[in-house]
This record gives structure tokens, C-alpha cells and sequence, in this order.
């Protein structure tokens, strides 16, 4: 990551623009498809089983006088 960083920085000095951006572009690339990945990577789904009970909802209570 040091020599890409480097090297982009050597380039836009340089007046190598369009290498320069190709070296960015390049960098941006790496950094999104990485950060894509680790989202993925943080969701864990699992299907329901058949053997897995469901839950059960619990029936609302009924308002008494004093909360109507």
C-alpha cells in the first residue's frame, strides 16, 4: 500500500497526471471492494430449521381505565 501511495505521490509531482489518476482509481478500487468484503463478512444468516422452534408473540394486554 506504501508503494502505490509513493508512487501516486511521485507521479502528480512529476506532472504524470493520468498515471497519477490511473494509480488512484486503482487504490479507491482496492479500498471499496475491501470494504464491501468486510461488510459481507459481518452478517451471519442462517436459515430457520424445521427442528428449531419459533418464537412465541405474546398477547398485548388489554388497556385498563387509567391508561385509555
Amino acid at each position: 500500500m506504501v508503494d502505490i501511495t509513493s508512487n501516486i505521490l511521485k507521479d502528480i509531482f512529476s506532472k504524470k497526471l493520468t498515471k497519477a489518476k490511473e494509480g488512484i482509481a486503482k487504490s479507491l478500487r482496492t479500498k471499496s471492494f475491501k470494504a464491501i468484503e468486510d461488510y459481507k463478512n459481518s452478517f451471519k444468516f442462517e436459515l430457520p430449521t424445521k427442528d428449531a422452534p419459533t418464537p412465541e408473540v405474546a398477547p398485548t394486554p388489554e388497556p385498563i381505565e387509567a391508561d385509555k
